[in-house]
């Protein structure tokens, strides 16, 4: 929230794909005055995803959202003379009211088991706040097939190939983080892990570094903090 008066700390990481969920549309369209390329989705103008794309990377194409909210969007551009052509699927799960399955984690389950595509054309990211921890798991009992849980989505992603950046990068467990990327309320005493990057695995071995801000730094400015991952790609 309140984007407009934090967006410099923003700029400040440097970010050549930002995610940001729970941001305003106004927001979002001052970004774009300051020369970023971005989309934004909701149903509520002052809160909804925002994803922010610096050049020379560009938006070849934003697909229709996939539940509330999950975004494809197609991204394309050169970075030091090597072409990039992948895949942001840019997430922000949410309770949808009376329905427990497609409500937080298990909208996400739903988006990633009905587009088996997206994994298959090209090098996929999955991204942005989840609202899931492995830690409550037993709160969506996965016996039936359909109400998927956080440790049914990461078995998802990981069949596509796909791994956990933070993970990967701190040979560290789900569900056993020690860095927290959300503080509830703002405070220290209520951590919690719920933001996420996942990517190529083939990608993990070239992360330079996964930085998640302190609460120091940023629980005056919201509740998360920045889940920042530096990673070389290479042409496909």
């Amino acid at each position: 929230m309140a984007l407009t008066r934090k967006r410099h700390h923003l700029y400040d990481l440097h970010p050549d794909i930002a995610v940001i969920p729970e941001c305003s549309e106004n927001c979002l369209n001052l970004c774009l005055q300051d020369g970023f390329e971005g989309r934004w989705f909701g149903d509520n103008p002052r809160k909804g995803l925002g994803i922010l794309v610096a050049k020379p990377l560009h938006i070849a194409r934003a697909e229709r959202p996939r539940s509330k909210w999950v975004v494809p969007l197609s991204i394309s551009g050169a970075i030091s003379g090597t072409v990039c052509d992948f895949l942001v699927i840019a997430v922000w799960t949410m309770p949808v009211q009376g329905s427990h399955v497609r409500s937080y984690i298990g909208q996400l389950y739903q988006a990633v088991v009905n587009n088996p595509q997206w994994f298959a054309r090209k090098p996929t990211i999955v991204c942005g706040d989840f609202n899931s921890n492995k830690f409550w798991d037993h709160h969506r009992p996965n016996s039936n097939g359909q109400t998927g849980n956080h440790s049914a989505v990461v078995s998802l992603l990981e069949k596509h190939h796909l791994a956990s950046a933070y993970h990967h990068f701190f040979s560290e467990s789900q569900g056993q983080e020690t860095r927290a990327t959300y503080y509830f309320w703002h405070h220290k005493n209520r951590p919690y892990h719920i933001d996420y990057v996942f990517l190529p695995q083939h990608w993990a071995a070239d992360i330079k570094s996964v930085e998640v801000g302190t609460h120091a730094a940023w629980f005056k400015l919201s509740d998360h903090v920045p889940v920042c991952v530096d990673v070389s790609v290479s042409a496909p």
